[in-house]
């Protein structure tokens, strides 16, 4: 079945990495899945795990990062499914946030025999992930965030429901909030203050009041969101299916 996503590009400035992996390069087929390889993942216990690091980018920070996304699949984000299924439903029903990050990506080649570029392969490893290798939602509920350090590129899909609440103007807003501290070289900080603020978008009860996103940080103020994510070489690219 299609799904109705989101991408979001960002190019990144350097910044040092924490631990290293035998693999180098990663292609989407490559990835280990958290729930079944927690370990592989960069995990320090063998338990199911929303957070993919081979290569321990984040070193010990991912498990911080695995608690705080099992949180908002069990206990901090609201049940966007069925009444029906949020009512009976025994494991977890909140919106499934889960995260990739890999050294470099493996460039590959699309359709007409031509390599994709950096912005290309991002989107298809993120998307990948998020429709079929991880497929961590059940009523499209999930979302997926990719990073990939040589290649400086953060990317984000999700599926229809997370997208009732994700529109342009929030991934446009996240981005804005974020953006300088990825910049920046503040890679455990940046994932932070963007899963606070994706947790604040998806609890959010109504549209008028920015969420509380509107207090920028740092003390930058909330002028143009277009023109802060221009600055920031950020891409981002909508894909529509049936949704607009």
């Amino acid at each position: 079945m299609m799904s109705i996503t989101f991408l979001a590009l960002f190019a990144l400035m350097p910044y040092v990495a924490l631990g290293q992996s035998s693999r180098l390069e990663w292609a989407p087929e490559d990835m280990y899945n958290p729930i079944d390889e927690p370990v592989n993942c960069g995990l320090r216990k063998n338990e199911p795990s929303y957070i993919c690091d081979p290569n321990k980018i984040l070193g010990e920070h991912v498990n911080s990062f695995n608690w705080i996304l099992r949180d908002a699949a069990y206990n901090s984000t609201k049940c966007p499914c069925s009444n029906y299924y949020c009512e009976t439903e025994r494991g977890p029903t909140g919106y499934r946030i889960s995260i990739a990050i890999v050294k470099k990506m493996k460039i590959q080649t699309n359709i007409d025999g031509r390599r994709n570029s950096p912005e290309d392969q991002a989107q298809l490893f993120a998307y990948r992930l998020e429709n079929s290798k991880w497929n961590f939602g059940r009523c499209e509920e999930d979302i997926v965030i990719f990073y990939s350090h040589d290649d400086k590129m953060l990317a984000m899909y999700g599926g229809s429901t997370a997208l009732k609440k994700l529109t342009p103007y929030y991934r446009q807003l996240l981005a804005y909030k974020v953006g300088q501290r990825f910049n920046e070289g503040h890679i455990v900080e940046a994932f932070n203050n963007l899963l606070v603020d994706l947790k604040l978008v998806l609890n959010c009860e109504s549209e008028s009041h920015d969420c509380n996103l509107h207090q920028i940080r740092d003390g930058a103020g909330f002028i143009s969101v277009s023109m802060a994510v221009l600055s920031m070489s950020v891409v981002m690219t909508v894909y529509n299916s049936i949704w607009s």
